[in-house]
């Protein structure tokens, strides 16, 4: 899978650019006629604790021909910037400095496995620490980031990094509007492109921030010293989107290995013909289920892999049933919008945007139905004894990516980033990470033993 995602965006900048124009002028024949162009600065600049970010107002139009949003950033020595996502694809160049960062690609393992050196009692404090796999970088590269899959970045050199990022929003894998969005994950931060959405105040805080402290309880299993650092309540806005980490950040990283990797076509000749697809696959509850916990419930998916003609109809689905007071933990539908119908009972659902905002905080009822934005984070819990439901996807082959519980976001990031990113303790880093052990669905709270910090 991230094979798949990494190719999807390994665009350099004159193709993208390019690309866009003419898909734009395609559409809108008058969209990209100009008399003049003309060079530009970016126009706004936000301090952090460890560096700044500035940016392009995205609304020229300029660069809404092109569908693009451009931003710098400056990340001083031992400055880590602060995972987040967009809800567009984006390619990041290097143009000073070196470091390291990581993305994290939903349903990826965690490759890197890191003992901690040191004296016996140090060991037993902080266990192996694994998460997805760590990059180096120098001047020069070119990052390709996916939409939707969270990313950090960190400066380990007394030279600063200097970078550029353009987010392609006239992507077709961005399902939002043309606007382009940070949904950050850590902190207090400000949006740094909210400024130019002038109906809207510039408000700060990440996608935890906008759940309830109860959810959150449930989903981390962790305590609320814990929780009230996930989202960001223990730190000033001063910090902002780059922080400065004490002492330097440990992880590990092995030497580069240049590798070659070859394509993979899934296409196959017989299931391009239409006239002998299959056009129908049973995901109710009396199949074999893909999520399973007998606490908690069941999902089932289907899309373009299960049933090849969903490519074509560019959507696929997903059947759940969730058991009384059990819920799905706080996750985002990568490349996706999300329409979920209600076919039994009821769940109290939570969905919070870009800004930290809890933009929908009630029951879905039987016979209701709700739309998610894509990237829009989304956790609910049952209030019936089974609430089943139906999601349609707009994408065959839609992704998630899980924020909570075993191989998630916070599950595959390294120890000393959680502990930096939300000003924990390396122990309370470690519960945040590891507390809640399932997948997907977590079973009611009084069916489990909940671990809190002694």
């Amino acid at each position: 899978m991230a094979k798949l995602l990494a190719l999807s965006v390994c665009f350099c900048f004159l193709v993208l650019g390019a690309s866009s124009v003419t898909f734009r002028q395609q559409g809108e024949e008058n969209e990209c006629q100009f008399q003049r162009l003309n060079a530009q600065r970016p126009d706004n600049r936000i301090e952090s604790e460890g560096g700044y970010i500035e940016t392009w107002n995205p609304n020229n139009q300029e660069f809404q021909c092109a569908g693009v949003a451009l931003s710098r950033f400056v990340l001083r020595r031992n400055a880590l910037r602060r995972p987040f996502y967009s809800n567009a694809p984006q390619e990041i160049f290097i143009y000073q400095g070196s470091g390291y960062f990581g993305l994290i690609f939903p349903g990826c393992p965690g490759t890197f496995e890191e003992p901690i050196q040191g004296s016996e009692q140090f060991q037993s404090q902080r266990p192996l620490d694994t998460h997805q796999k760590v990059h180096s970088f120098r001047e020069g590269d070119l990052i390709a980031v996916p939409h939707g899959v969270a990313f950090w970045i960190y400066n380990d050199q007394d030279t600063d990094v200097v970078a550029i990022s353009v987010l392609h929003t006239n992507s077709l894998h961005n399902q939002l509007d043309q606007f382009p969005r940070r949904f950050n994950l850590a902190g207090k931060q400000e949006q740094e492109f909210l400024r130019y959405q002038q109906e809207q105040e510039n408000e700060v805080g990440n996608v935890f921030s906008g759940f309830s402290t109860e959810f959150l309880l449930h989903g981390f299993q962790v305590n609320e010293e814990i929780v009230r650092n996930l989202r960001g309540e223990n730190e000033g806005e001063e910090q902002g989107g780059i922080v400065t980490v004490k002492g330097g950040l440990s992880i590990l990283v092995p030497a580069e290995r240049r590798q070659r990797r070859g394509d993979r076509d899934f296409n196959n000749g017989i299931e391009e013909t239409i006239c002998t697809a299959s056009v129908k696959m049973n995901i109710g509850k009396s199949t074999s289920a893909d999520i399973y916990n007998p606490q908690a419930g069941s999902v089932r998916t289907v899309n373009e892999l299960d049933l090849p003609i969903l490519n074509r109809l560019g959507l696929c689905a997903e059947y759940g049933s969730i058991h009384r007071d059990a819920m799905f933990v706080p996750h985002y539908n990568m490349n996706a919008n999300s329409i979920i119908y209600a076919l039994h009972g009821g769940a109290h659902v939570q969905v919070v945007d870009c800004n930290g905002n809890r933009v929908f905080d009630e029951e879905l009822q039987e016979g209701q139905s709700l739309v998610v934005p894509q990237n829009f984070a989304v956790a609910a819990k049952s209030q019936s004894e089974h609430f089943l439901y139906v999601a349609f996807k707009t994408n065959s082959r839609a992704s998630i990516s899980n924020l909570a519980g075993k191989n998630s976001y916070m599950w595959n990031l390294p120890e000393d980033v959680v502990a930096n990113s939300y000003g924990l303790q390396y122990e309370q880093a470690r519960q945040l990470k590891n507390n809640n052990p399932f997948t997907f669905l977590v079973p009611p709270q009084d069916s489990q033993m909940i671990r809190t910090v002694a």
